[in-house]
């Protein structure tokens, strides 16, 4: 069973987080077998709101969050704070250093941005957030016509709704074209590969 820790923070964006936990979630019900182990974390196990103002009660914190096979970063007006937040990059590196894929969804390549993940690579986002990951690293090569992108490890997705098709791509990737259609049926979504 593979594990996915989605992190979340205050100011996350909705879709941005619901998305891929849906997507891996709906795959064990899809296919009736444990694929994957899907929780969340922050900074601390208490309630946070995400930018709609839906409470979201983290799993874990950053201490005791279990070391994922899947890292999901998704983004919100949040991200403009977890990049200025020291502990919080020092748990994502370390998690991303044990992690066999990680991926941002929206305003989310905030943070590989700054962490020196995109350097040199190609990557997408928001319509609207490119200028601010070309601050956080010029040498990134933007990709605006792409709903995602993957560099192997580290894999990007457009906004919002776009980490869903992401989710359903990496699953593809990981579990098969059977396991993918059988998760986008069960989720009345459609796969774009």
């Amino acid at each position: 069973m593979l594990k996915v820790a989605i992190f979340l923070f205050p100011d996350v964006e909705t879709l941005d987080f619901c998305g891929p936990l849906e997507v891996f979630s709906a795959a064990n019900l899809a296919c009736a077998a444990p694929l994957f182990e899907v929780y969340t974390f922050a900074a601390a196990t208490v309630p946070l709101r995400s930018i709609n103002g839906l409470s979201v009660n983290p799993d874990y914190n950053f201490v005791t969050v279990p070391e994922p096979d899947i890292l999901v970063l998704p983004g919100g007006s949040g991200s403009r704070r977890v990049v200025e937040d020291n502990a919080a990059l020092a748990a994502l590196e370390r998690l991303y250093a044990g992690s066999s894929h990680t991926f941002s969804v929206c305003s989310g390549a905030r943070i590989p941005a700054v962490l020196g993940w995109l350097d040199g690579k190609q990557f997408t986002t928001h319509h609207s957030v490119f200028g601010d990951v070309k601050k956080l690293a010029p040498s990134a090569i933007a990709c605006p016509d792409r709903r995602y992108v993957d560099n192997g490890k580290f894999l990007s997705s457009a906004g919002v709704a776009a980490g869903i098709d992401l989710s359903l791509y990496l699953l593809e990737k990981l579990q098969g074209r059977d396991t993918a259609e059988k998760t986008a049926r069960y989720m009345e979504y459609p796969l774009l590969s």
